[in-house]
């Protein structure tokens, strides 16, 4: 394990990336411990309660993505309400905003829903958060910024709808959008593709994309249009293209193209200090441009998926 983050780091210490993410475990161990014969490495000593890593491994694909519309998909939810059903959405996409539903068991899709008086400007990712019903609303950031133009980025916050599994895939329209207006610190523009949002209070946090180490912004719960708060920067990571909060609150997960990393949490605690303690590595198959990951609806696991035409959606169990 190794503190994961704080102020910005010097570049000497992000030069060592290659090396961090060719490590199998926690970073405090110079031996992988799934290595061999290797002996389990000692939680380092933390003070925030954080245990050790915990354990996920690769197993089958449940299949591809096949809806021809999917050629981006940028971000990745796995449904409470709708047991079996994940989400994503493209990076942009020539239909207009849409989000697609498919089942886990076999990737099948079944169906497109219209967010109503929504804009796609540059749809990086989404999560699934508290609604103001008490279920479950899916979140959508249009925080992409390429160009690092944009004064302001925007959230699109809907009621999560009900999905029925049997029914043929159609198209369908989401009323009730919210529409939430961000700023960063200063009138500063970030790009970024990266939406957590913590199920269990509601916070929120937008990571930025960034070779010279990724910035932390984050709102409070309840959530209103208003300036993001700095909340830090990861020094070492990469370029982060996409995470997720854990349904009970207790992990966070970032992945890069290459690497996935993840932190344990108290989560009665603000989604904004996730990042200061340590963090440990995740399996991550690769894949042709992955910015997508979602934690399993049981926390039993979490699914990753690129962008381009029929992804194949890859899957991870504990342990």
């Amino acid at each position: 394990m190794r503190r994961g983050l704080g102020p910005s780091r010097p570049r000497a210490i992000r030069s060592l990336l290659a090396a961090i993410l060719s490590l199998g475990s926690c970073t405090s161990s110079p031996v992988p411990s799934d290595s061999p014969g290797a002996p389990a490495p000692a939680p380092a000593p933390v003070t925030d309660g954080a245990a050790e890593c915990p354990e996920f491994a690769a197993v089958p694909s449940p299949g591809a993505l096949t809806p021809p519309e999917i050629v981006e998909a940028s971000g990745l939810a796995a449904s409470r309400r709708n047991p079996g059903v994940l989400w994503t959405h493209n990076d942009s996409d020539a239909g207009g905003p849409l989000v697609y539903a498919f089942a886990v068991d076999g990737a099948r899709h079944l169906g497109r829903w219209r967010l109503g008086g929504a804009e796609v400007h540059d749809w990086e990712d989404m999560a699934l958060g508290p609604g103001k019903d008490g279920g479950d609303a899916l979140y959508v950031g249009d925080i992409g910024d390429n160009q690092r133009k944009r004064r302001e980025v925007v959230v699109y916050r809907v009621a999560e709808p009900a999905v029925d599994l049997a029914a043929a895939p159609a198209e369908h329209r989401l009323a009730g959008v919210e529409r939430l207006v961000f700023t960063y610190p200063g009138g500063q523009a970030h790009n970024a593709e990266t939406l957590l949002v913590d199920p269990v209070r509601g916070d929120m946090c937008i990571v930025t994309k960034s070779r010279g180490g990724s910035a932390v912004f984050c709102a409070a719960a309840p959530l209103t249009s208003g300036e993001l708060t700095a909340a830090g920067e990861l020094g070492v990571l990469g370029l982060v293209t996409g995470g997720a909060v854990s349904r009970d609150g207790t992990l966070v997960a970032l992945r890069t193209y290459l690497a996935a990393r993840v932190w344990r949490r108290d989560p009665s605690r603000p989604l904004a200090e996730a990042f200061r303690g340590p963090d440990c590595d995740l399996p991550l198959v690769l894949e042709r441009q992955g910015e997508a990951l979602a934690f399993a609806a049981d926390d039993r696991g979490y699914y990753t998926v690129s962008e381009g035409a029929a992804p194949a959606l890859h899957a991870y169990a504990r342990r």
